[in-house]
This record gives structure tokens, C-alpha cells and sequence, in this order.
């Protein structure tokens, strides 16, 4: 931890004078849904931080932004490091924004955000943002650069669409995965075969990953908290009206977190097996075999907890599968169907119109990351030249 005189004494004060409003509460992010120590972060040093400050004590960061960048994730970034420099009375946390070739950026709501520079150099810490849809805008040879910059020892951070950039790199080898739920199908059924953890952010020695959009800013307190102190990491989430930081191994979607649900353990374990073996169709006698439970209990559980009988479930999860596919994957409608558990194409076409409306392949045409973010980059506006 950082013990600079100015840090303690501005943590002291404000602890001093909040008095019982800071009393009592418990240590930062540590009512996660789970309420286990094994979902809580172990205590890391200085040392063993991500963000380490340079020889002048600070922090340095480049902020790479990618076309279809997500602008709550860089609001995230931007305003926790901003409020801790507001908290200390001085750069601690320095950051700058990058494009490939130093023009503005133009995020997926189609605004457009001045660079201070091109990605070049060496920096130290890299945070990357990139759209959810649109890979083709990326440049060719960014990942070689991302390598370059890994072996170095520069540290990569990589937010919301941009861990499938990473997962390109081969970077993620043997390291656990973190990607937004709506990409996780996409990235499995991709030719880059990684772990893909349902939990909203993973660190693992100079790499990064983090599910994205909100849980970008429990993402960087974590990073702050590791590198200046929990008590400090504190009083920037109070800043920023954040009261409850998550911790990194809480699941993303609240739909699935059944902790304290009296009998729900069965629920869990069937949830769990759909999710796998959603290609085998509806196999329910199987997968219910897994759960330790009669099927007819297994039906009282899931409309006691869901609303809808496990056949119900199983089958618009598997429809939603196939919605992020149509909407994040080369794969074929064809393809999607087989992925999903679909015995013919008339059968999947009829099943996902009832559900949202329009066919498979009108959801194709319609949507739009696919289509965004096509601005000309060039491999050699990042240095790649030589690559």
C-alpha cells in the first residue's frame, strides 16, 4: 500500500469526522451475494498490485479506445482515477487516451471522443476498450503490438468486447477469462478455445480482464483499492455515490444467483447442466438425473424460483444462446441452430419468432454492431510495421 503522509492523514480525517456513518461498515467490497471468504479477494501487497506507481510515484495509464467503444466503461476509468487524484490533492493516477492513429474515437453511440495521442510507446499500463460486435474495425496487427507491450512487461487490462480482442493474442493461455455475458457463446463456439468465468472481473499477474459496462467501475476500486489501501478505495467509492463495490467472483446475471434460497441447491446443479449440454436438445430426463431430485420437485423449483417450468427454461436459454450467436458469431443460421439443440431449421426459426418477433436471419440483418465502427485502420498507425 501507498503510506505517503497525505494518504493517511486525508483517510484519518475523513474517517474522523464521518464517525458512525463509517463505524461498523464492513471492509471494501466485501458483501458480495455469495457472502463467502472464497469470494472475496485475498489481500494483495504492493508489489503483487496491478496498477504499481513509476519511479515519481505515479500511476501511468494509457486508455486505448477501439471503434464502438462502450462510454460508461470509460467514465468508469476516467472518473474513479480522477476522483482519487481530487481525494490525495495531486496526480497519482495519470491517464491519457489513445486511438490507433491518434484521430478521435467514435463510440457506439456514435460519439465522438478526442484522443491525446496515437497507441504507441511503451505504456506501462493499458487499458482497452473496444466495441461488442464490430471486430472487423479492429486493426490487423494490434495484436502482435499487444504481445510486444505484454513482453516488455507492460500490464493489459482489457474491458467488455475487448477480452475477445485479447483471447485473440493467445494471451489468455492457460488464465482464466472474464467476458461480458452477452459474448460468452461467441467466444466459445470461436476458434480461440478459452475458460470463460461467469464473474465480473479476473486479475491475473499482468493481465486483466473485466466483464464491462458497470461492473467496470467495481472493476477499477478493486485496482485501487489493491494499490493505495482499502480505506482510500473506500472514500473514492463514496465520491462516486458507488456504496456497495462487488467483488470479482459475483455472477453477472441476477437471474442465476440463487444464494440464500431455501432448497435451491438442485436448482443450481440443473441451471448449471442446461447451460452446458444446451447442443443435446431437450435431454430434460438427463439433466435432471444431475440434480439429485424427483422431476416433479425439480418443477415445483423452478416456478417457485423462475416462474416457468424447466422445459420452459431450457428452451428460451437456449433461444437466447442462439440470439447472442446471430448477434456476435460468424457462425451460420445453420450452425447456430445445431449449437443450440435444434433438430431442424423450420423448428428453430418457428421457436425463435415466438420469442422476439422475427426470424433468425432478420435478426442477423438488424444488428447493429455488426455494422458499426468500419472507420480504415491502419497496422502501421500503432508501430506494427516491423512486427
Amino acid at each position: 500500500m501507498f503510506t505517503d503522509p497525505a494518504t493517511t492523514a486525508l483517510a484519518d480525517g475523513r474517517e474522523s469526522t464521518a464517525g458512525a456513518a463509517m463505524r461498523g461498515r464492513r471492509r471494501f467490497g466485501e458483501a458480495c451475494q455469495a457472502g463467502t471468504a472464497a469470494g472475496r479477494p485475498a489481500q494483495r501487497t504492493q508489489a503483487q498490485a496491478f496498477l504499481r506507481p513509476g519511479p515519481a510515484g505515479i500511476i501511468d495509464c494509457q486508455i486505448l479506445l477501439l471503434p464502438g467503444f462502450e462510454l460508461n466503461e470509460l467514465a468508469a476509468l476516467v472518473d474513479s482515477f480522477e476522483a482519487a487524484n481530487r481525494l490525495l490533492g495531486e496526480t497519482r493516477f495519470a491517464w491519457r487516451l489513445a486511438t490507433p492513429d491518434g484521430a478521435p474515437a467514435i463510440a457506439a453511440g456514435g460519439l465522438s471522443i478526442a484522443a491525446h495521442e496515437a497507441a504507441t510507446g511503451e505504456p506501462p499500463h493499458l487499458f482497452i476498450l473496444s466495441a461488442y460486435g464490430a471486430a472487423a474495425a479492429v486493426p490487423p496487427g494490434i495484436g502482435a503490438w499487444l504481445c510486444r507491450r505484454h513482453a516488455m512487461g507492460g500490464r493489459i487490462a482489457a474491458i467488455g468486447g475487448a477480452s475477445r480482442l485479447l483471447a485473440g493474442t493467445g494471451l489468455l493461455g492457460g488464465r482464466v477469462c472474464v467476458v461480458h455475458w452477452s459474448l460468452a457463446d461467441a467466444m466459445q463456439e470461436g476458434p480461440q478455445r478459452v475458460e470463460i468465468a461467469d464473474r465480473l472481473f479476473a486479475l491475473d499477474e499482468r493481465i486483466a480482464t473485466c466483464a464491462g459496462r458497470d461492473a467496470t467501475l467495481d472493476f477499477v476500486l478493486r485496482l485501487i483499492a489493491d494499490a493505495s489501501g482499502e480505506s482510500f478505495a473506500r472514500l473514492v467509492a463514496d465520491g462516486l455515490n458507488h456504496a456497495r463495490p462487488r467483488e470479482a467472483a459475483e455472477r453477472q446475471l441476477s437471474e442465476l444467483d440463487f444464494t440464500g434460497k431455501h432448497g435451491a441447491s438442485p436448482l443450481v446443479h440443473t441451471v448449471a447442466a442446461m447451460r452446458r449440454r444446451m447442443s443435446d436438445g431437450e435431454d430434460l430426463a438427463g439433466i435432471a438425473a444431475q440434480s439429485g431430485v424427483s422431476q416433479r420437485q425439480l418443477q415445483r423449483l423452478f416456478r417457485r424460483h423462475l416462474g416457468m417450468t424447466p422445459t420452459q427454461y431450457f428452451l428460451k436459454a437456449r433461444l437466447q444462446r442462439a440470439r447472442h450467436l446471430l448477434q456476435y458469431s460468424t457462425l451460420s443460421v445453420t450452425e447456430i441452430a445445431i449449437a443450440t439443440g435444434f433438430a431442424s431449421i423450420s423448428h428453430f426459426t418457428r421457436r425463435y419468432n415466438e420469442l422476439y418477433g422475427r426470424t433468425p436471419t432478420a435478426e442477423r440483418g438488424r444488428t447493429p454492431r455488426r455494422a458499426r465502427g468500419k472507420a480504415r485502420l491502419s497496422g502501421e498507425s500503432l508501430g506494427l510495421a516491423a512486427a
